[in-house]
C-alpha cells in the first residue's frame, strides 16, 4: 500500500496504534449469610452502620487497609480494635480513623478525619497481636483520636521507630492500662530505638485470662508468650472471642512454620493451639492467619477451627515473589466449607469513588461488616 496517495485522515487511521483497553473491573461481591450471621460489603461511609448494635447483637468490621490487618468488634456497650496497620506506601493511618469515625462517630481533632472538637469517643480495648508495621502503623493515631482504656500487647519489643512512637503514645495516655505477656520491669520503663519510655500503669496478662467486653461478650487469651521470640509472629496474641453464642478466633500472624502446602503437618503456634486449646479454637468466624500465607492455615488447624466464615485481610505488597493470599490456602478454606471474605479483590481497580479514607491507595474498597444476631 502506498500511503502517500491516501488522504491524511485515512493514513492516520491506518497507522495509529489501538488504545490499550483498561483491565476489566470486577463487580463488587454480594452480601450474604444465614440469618444469624450476615455480611455486607462496604466501600463508602454510607455503607457502614453508624449507630451501635442493639443489645444482644454484635458487629465485626474487617477494615480494608491494603496490605495489613484491622478488625473492629462492636457490641451495644463496647468497642474493641484488634490490630490496625498497613504495609503499603500509598496507604495512610487515616484510613483506619476514617473508618472508625464512620462506625463509632467522629472523635478528636483535624488529624482524625472528620473532626469533632471537644469529643473523644471510647474504644475500651485495643489489642496489638504483635509489633509489625502492617498490624500497628495506625495505632498511635488511634490513641490520639480515641480514649482507649485497655491496651493489650505481646510485649515483644521491635526496635523500630513506629513501635517507639506507639509506646510513647501509650506512656502519655493517662487513662490507659497497658498489658503485656512479659513481666513488668520494676522501673516501668522500656527502651526502644534510642529512647527510654516510662509507662505508668502496666500489668501482665497470661494464657487463659478472660476479659469481659460487654453484656454477653468476652475474649479469652489462648496464646501469650512470656518471653520475646526471634520472630514477632511467634509472639502473636491469639484470642477466642465470644459474642453471644457466636465464637470468633483472632490469630494475628500465628504460624505453623515455613511456607508449606496446607496438607503439611501443623507446627509452631498452630500446633500449640491444637495441643492446648483444641476445644477453645473451635469458631464460627476465623481471622485467617498471616494474611492467607502458606506459613499458616494448615489443614489440621483449619479442620479443628471448622469456621463458617474466613476473613482474609491482604493487599498488593509483594513479599519476595509472593503476593498474599496464597491460592492453596484459599482452596483449602473452600474445601473445608468456609465462606471467604477478602479485602484485596479490588486493590487494582475499585468501581466505587468516595471510598472511606479517600480514593488514593489500594485500601478502602473491600471492607466487610458482619452482623451477629441472637
Amino acid at each position: 500500500m502506498v500511503l502517500r496517495s491516501l488522504p491524511l485522515a485515512l493514513i492516520l487511521a491506518l497507522t495509529a496504534c489501538p488504545a490499550p483497553r483498561p483491565p476489566p473491573v470486577k463487580p463488587l461481591p454480594p452480601s450474604g449469610g444465614d440469618g444469624k450471621i450476615t455480611w455486607a460489603h462496604a466501600s463508602t461511609a454510607a455503607e457502614v452502620p453508624s449507630t451501635p448494635p442493639t443489645p444482644g447483637t454484635f458487629r465485626v468490621h474487617l477494615i480494608d487497609v491494603g496490605t495489613g490487618l484491622a478488625v473492629l468488634i462492636q457490641g451495644a456497650d463496647f468497642a474493641m480494635l484488634y490490630d490496625a496497620g498497613t504495609n503499603d506506601k500509598d496507604e495512610r493511618p487515616s484510613r483506619v480513623t476514617a473508618y472508625l469515625a464512620a462506625a463509632l462517630g467522629p472523635s478528636g481533632d483535624e488529624l482524625c478525619g472528620e473532626a469533632a472538637p471537644g469529643t473523644r469517643r471510647t474504644i475500651e480495648n485495643v489489642v496489638l497481636s504483635h509489633p509489625h508495621f502492617d498490624h500497628a502503623s495506625a495505632l498511635d493515631l488511634v490513641l490520639h483520636c480515641y480514649e482507649v482504656h485497655q491496651f493489650w500487647d505481646s510485649g515483644r519489643v521491635n526496635e523500630t521507630v513506629f513501635y517507639r512512637e506507639l509506646l510513647a503514645a501509650i506512656g502519655k495516655a493517662t487513662q490507659l492500662t497497658y498489658h503485656t505477656a512479659v513481666d513488668v520491669p520494676a522501673s516501668h520503663e522500656v527502651a526502644v530505638k534510642g529512647m527510654t519510655i516510662h509507662i505508668p500503669v502496666w500489668e501482665t496478662f497470661h494464657e487463659g485470662d478472660e476479659v469481659q467486653l460487654g453484656e454477653g461478650a468476652k475474649f479469652t487469651i489462648l496464646h501469650a508468650e512470656g518471653k520475646p521470640l526471634k520472630d514477632p509472629n511467634q509472639n502473636s496474641v491469639v484470642l477466642a472471642v465470644q459474642l453471644g453464642t457466636t465464637r470468633m478466633l483472632l490469630v494475628g500472624d500465628a504460624e505453623s512454620g515455613e511456607r508449606r502446602d496446607p496438607s503439611y503437618g501443623v507446627g509452631d503456634v498452630e500446633e500449640f493451639l491444637i495441643d492446648h486449646h483444641k476445644q477453645d479454637i473451635r469458631a464460627d468466624i476465623l481471622q485467617v492467619g498471616h494474611h492467607g500465607s502458606k506459613t499458616s492455615s494448615r489443614r489440621d488447624f483449619l479442620a479443628a477451627v471448622h469456621a463458617q466464615l474466613a476473613l482474609v485481610s491482604s493487599g498488593p505488597k509483594r513479599y519476595g515473589k509472593t503476593t498474599l493470599p496464597d491460592h492453596e490456602v484459599l482452596e483449602e478454606l473452600a474445601a473445608q466449607g468456609a465462606t471467604i471474605l477478602r479485602t484485596d479483590e479490588h486493590d487494582g481497580a475499585c468501581p466505587t469513588t468516595g471510598r472511606i479514607g479517600g480514593d488514593d491507595g489500594p485500601g478502602g474498597c473491600d471492607s466487610w461488616v458482619i452482623t451477629i444476631r441472637p
